[in-house]
C-alpha cells in the first residue's frame, strides 16, 4: 500500500438521501465516504444499502414453518457436533423474510457463529440467542434484497453494548479498511420479538469491489484457510505459500505488509481481543495479486471494553505482546505477527502505523456514535427476551466503552512516545523500557533473556513459550 495519506470522500446530506445511508446533523452518525487501502488507489465515496440507515432500527420479520423451526432448533442445540466439527454441519433452511410491506419469499436461514453459539446453548437457558445468516441467493444466484445478497444477524452473548460490530465497522470503513456496512436491527420470528441484533453486510465480492477496485477478483480466505470468494477454483498454491511462511523473508514474500500493519494498528486502537491482532483466527486475508495478501478484519464483537469486562484489561493491552497477562490458554499469535514484531524495521513501521491511525481516531466522534446509538436501542435492549446482559449491565458496558475510546488512545500515544524518544519507564529494572518489554513486572522476562525450559513463560518475549527446549 502507498504510504501517502488516505483520502476520505465525504457525502453531503442531499447525497445521503440518494445513497440511502442515514446522516446526522449533529455528527454522531459515521460519514458514508471512506478512503481505500487497495494498493494506494484513491476510493470515491462508499455507499451503503438503505438497510444500514443509521438513523433508525429496522424491524425484520422471519416466517418459518414448524418443521423447519424444529430442524433449526435441533441444529442449534447440537453442541457436541459443533464442538467436534465446527459449524459446517449447519444447513440452509427456507424462510420468508419481511421488512414492512416488502417480502422475500425465497430467503434462507443458516445458523452462524461457533464459540458464542456453544456458550449460549450451554449457559443461557431460556435466554439463549441464535445468530444466523439470511441469504437471498440460495435459489436465485442473482437474488438480492435492497442490493444485499446476504445479511448476517450477529449478537454474541458478551457484547453487552449491543454495538461492537456496528461501531468497529463504521470506523474501519471511515478510515478505508475493508469492512461491510452494519446497523442494529430488531428481529421477529413467527410474529414474536426474538431479539436485538447487529445486521451486517458480509465481507464478500461487493465489499471487495468497493475497497479494491483495481483488483476486485482476488481470493478472500477466512482465517487464512477457508475460501470465501472464487470457492470453486481458489489459488491453493498461494494459500499454501501463506500457510508455510513462518519467517520474515517468507511472510514478506506473500503478505502486503504495508497494508497489513495498518490494519493491525486499527485493531489495536479498537482493543480487539479476537482478531489477527488479539487472537489468531477471526480475520480474513485477501489476495491483491503482486503485492500479496492483506489482512482484513472479521468478527469484531470482542472490541472496545470487552477486555476490561471479561479479562481485566480495560485499555492497556500491549500493542506488541497482546497475549501477555491474559487468562490461560492465551491466544497464540500468527506466524506473520511474530515475524513483524521480531523484526526491528517492521516493528518500527507498525509503531508508525499506530501513530497514523491515532490521527484518524476522533474520540468525540466515536463517543458521539456510542451516545446516540445506545439511546436509539435502549428500549430494545430492555425488551430483548434472548440476552445474557441485564439493562443495568448494558448501561455499564456502554459507559465503559465510551471511557475506553479515550483511554485507549491516550495509552497508545504514550506507547508511541516511548518507542520514539526512548523515555519510557522500566518498571522492573531489567534494562528494557515498558513499551519493548512483554513482562515489565518480571525482570527475568524481557527481549534477549535466556529461555528457561519448562517454566511455561515466554522469557525472551519472542511470542513462543519454551522455544528451543
Amino acid at each position: 500500500m502507498s504510504t501517502r495519506p488516505v483520502v476520505i470522500a465525504f457525502i453531503s446530506s442531499a447525497m445521503l438521501a440518494v445513497f440511502g445511508c442515514g446522516g446526522d446533523s449533529q455528527g454522531s452518525s459515521p460519514p458514508t465516504g471512506a478512503g481505500g487501502m487497495g494498493g494506494g488507489t484513491t476510493i470515491s465515496a462508499l455507499a451503503c444499502s438503505d438497510l444500514f440507515d443509521q438513523d433508525k432500527v429496522r424491524t425484520y420479520s422471519i416466517d418459518v414453518t414448524p418443521d423447519e423451526w424444529n430442524s433449526i432448533q435441533a441444529e442449534f442445540n447440537d453442541v457436541a457436533t459443533l464442538v467436534a466439527t465446527g459449524n459446517d454441519f449447519a444447513t440452509w433452511h427456507p424462510v420468508v423474510f419481511r421488512m414492512g410491506s416488502e417480502t422475500a419469499v425465497d430467503a434462507a436461514l443458516k445458523l452462524h457463529g461457533q464459540s458464542s453459539w456453544a456458550q449460549t446453548v450451554m449457559f443461557d437457558g431460556d435466554r439463549r440467542k441464535m445468530q444466523f445468516d439470511i441469504s437471498f441467493h440460495e435459489k436465485d444466484p442473482m437474488g438480492k434484497f435492497h442490493g444485499i445478497g446476504k445479511l448476517v444477524f450477529d449478537m454474541t452473548r458478551n457484547d453487552w453494548t449491543f454495538m461492537h460490530d456496528r461501531l468497529a465497522h463504521a470506523w474501519f470503513r471511515q478510515v478505508g479498511i475493508a469492512a461491510g456496512c452494519a446497523a442494529n436491527a430488531r428481529v421477529e420470528i413467527n410474529g414474536a420479538f426474538y431479539g436485538l441484533f447487529i445486521a451486517e453486510e458480509t465481507t464478500s465480492k461487493s465489499v471487495i469491489r468497493q475497497f479494491f477496485p483495481d483488483h476486485p477478483d482476488g481470493d478472500l480466505w477466512k482465517g487464512g484457510v477457508q475460501p470465501q470468494t472464487n470457492q470453486e477454483m481458489p489459488d491453493w498454491s498461494r494459500q499454501k505459500a501463506f500457510a508455510m511462511a513462518t519467517d520474515m523473508a517468507g511472510v514478506a514474500a506473500i503478505v502486503d505488509l504495508e497494508s497489513t500493519v495498518r490494519e493491525w494498528a486499527g485493531e489495536a486502537l479498537l482493543n480487539n481481543a479476537d482478531g489477527s491482532y488479539g487472537g489468531n483466527h477471526n480475520f480474513y486475508i485477501y489476495d491483491t495479486g503482486a503485492k500479496g495478501f492483506v489482512f482484513l478484519p472479521n468478527d469484531t464483537d470482542s472490541t472496545f471494553e470487552w477486555l476490561g469486562l471479561f479479562e481485566d484489561t480495560p485499555f492497556q493491552n500491549h500493542p506488541f505482546y497482546w497475549w501477555e497477562g491474559r487468562p490461560a490458554p492465551a491466544p497464540a499469535p500468527t506466524a506473520a505477527w511474530l515475524a513483524v514484531i521480531n523484526d526491528q524495521a517492521w516493528r518500527g513501521k507498525y509503531v508508525d502505523a499506530i501513530d497514523a491511525m491515532l490521527a484518524q481516531w476522533n474520540v468525540g466522534q466515536i463517543q458521539g456514535w456510542i451516545d446516540t446509538w445506545s439511546q436509539q436501542i435502549a428500549g430494545d435492549v430492555a425488551a430483548d427476551p434472548h440476552t445474557w446482559a441485564t439493562p443495568a449491565q448494558s448501561k455499564d458496558a456502554v459507559a465503559a466503552a465510551r471511557d475506553v475510546v479515550a483511554k485507549r488512545a491516550e495509552f497508545l500515544r504514550s506507547f508511541v512516545a516511548c518507542e520514539r524518544d526512548g523515555s519510557g519507564e522500566d518498571r522492573d529494572g531489567d534494562g528494557v523500557r515498558w513499551c519493548d518489554d512483554c513482562r515489565d513486572d518480571d525482570p527475568a522476562a524481557h527481549p534477549g533473556a535466556a529461555e528457561m525450559c519448562g517454566n511455561g513463560t515466554d522469557d525472551d518475549c519472542d511470542g513462543v513459550v519454551d522455544d528451543g527446549c
